[in-house]
């Protein structure tokens, strides 16, 4: 689709910025089902060990939504020379935010 008002460059900052955001995400989630993995191999029965374990479940859900995710979005993804020169812009704006506070 054509748009009138937003940019290549736009719909490129868009792009790369939902993804880096997915990323982030399942990265964490990756991060936190590590540990409750570790965890629960030492945890005792009991209401602590009941929690991690619903978590541990939530988080293996999560994380499969999240590969689904990424995995339709990369195909929508620009050519790596517009990635990069999406993620420079995006870097640029979040430094500019940084310094007006």
């Amino acid at each position: 689709m054509e748009y009138q008002i937003l940019s290549q460059e736009e719909q490129d900052d868009i792009i790369v910025s939902f993804m880096l955001g997915q990323e982030r995400d399942k990265y964490c989630h990756e991060l936190n089902l590590q540990r409750y993995t570790e965890m629960l191999k030492t945890l005792k029965a009991g209401e602590w060990r009941d929690r991690v374990s619903k978590l541990e479940g939530e988080t293996v859900s999560r994380l499969a939504e999240v590969n689904s995710i990424i995995g339709v979005t990369t195909p929508q993804m620009p050519s790596p020379e517009r990635i990069t020169a999406a993620k420079q812009r995006i870097e640029a704006a979040g430094q500019r935010m940084a310094t007006e506070r």
